[in-house]
């Protein structure tokens, strides 16, 4: 058995099969309606958020991992073999799921280093298969977290918005760019970099087309410095299976890689983004 194991957030939307391929463990986050408290990907899905929102207009809030949850989760970890964890957390600089999971590690004797990602969504799910494969090779979590913190600079990523609807319900977009996005058909596109999203280039016209052109502006801003190896195609769930199969074969033509991985958001990016998001992400050379 070895003794070092890949852990990380749900914000990080690993698809099941990849994390049970893997074996990375994942640690929910909150997802609330008032009263109610769900546990991300556990009793709540995006399908029900969306839903809920077309029905009544109510978008949820999101609260991070707590750090007796966290000590629970690695002790549990911890009580199975496993001697070392390193856990990849949300960006530190848009939640509090870093901390909490640093204080939660404290408490333990055994080797767990917490890494912050520096990134959200499926860029995290690059780092963690990035540490899998170092835990493969028989590196030990020290040098892991190590080599991972080296490695967030390289990790690119961002989203493609359909709409700005769900940002000015919570909070992050005011009502003038809202009413301006709608009129001119205005698709934004966010860059997360050094732990921040800003807006970057603005698209306009219908979604399949401002995705396409998104995805060929992405790479060919990056020509050449790309890790080929692995590729993330991520989407909210509202696409369908066959929309998603067209970009996938649109991605081939624009460049040759090992892996597609095909992801879908999950209740934390969903409730922030809203549906018809769309993004690309990868690791640099």
């Amino acid at each position: 058995m070895n003794k070092v194991i890949i852990t990380t957030d749900s914000t990080a939307d690993i698809p099941v099969d990849i994390a049970e391929k893997y074996n990375i463990r994942v640690a929910p986050l909150h997802v609330l309606y008032d009263d109610e408290d769900f546990t991300d990907g556990v009793d709540i899905t995006p399908e029900y958020i969306l839903k809920r929102y077309e029905e009544r207009e109510q978008l949820p809030s999101t609260s991070a991992v707590t750090p007796e949850e966290y000590r629970q989760f690695f002790e549990g970890i911890l009580n199975e073999g496993y001697t070392q964890i390193v856990h990849i957390a949300f960006c530190a600089d848009m939640s509090s799921t870093y901390q909490n999971a640093v204080i939660a590690a404290g408490e333990f004797d055994q080797e767990i280093y917490v890494v912050d990602s520096r990134c959200l969504s499926v860029g995290m799910m690059l780092l963690c298969l990035r540490a899998c494969e170092l835990r493969d090779m028989g590196i030990s979590a020290k040098h892991i977290a190590e080599t991972l913190g080296d490695m967030t600079e390289k990790n690119i990523g961002g989203f493609l918005l359909s709409q700005l609807e769900f940002l000015h319900k919570g909070g992050r977009c005011s009502s003038i760019s809202l009413l301006g996005a709608n009129l001119l058909n205005i698709k934004p596109s966010i860059v997360v970099k050094d732990g921040a999203m800003s807006v970057a280039k603005k698209y306009r016209g219908k979604d399949e087309i401002c995705r396409l052109k998104y995805m060929k502006d992405r790479i060919a801003e990056f020509d050449g410095q790309i890790d080929t190896s692995r590729i993330v195609l991520h989407t909210t769930c509202d696409l369908s299976e066959k929309e998603i199969k067209g970009y996938e074969k649109e991605l081939k033509k624009l460049l040759e890689c090992d892996e597609i991985i095909v992801s879908t958001a999950g209740c934390v990016i969903t409730s922030h983004c809203g549906p018809g998001t769309f993004s690309l992400f990868f690791m640099l050379k």
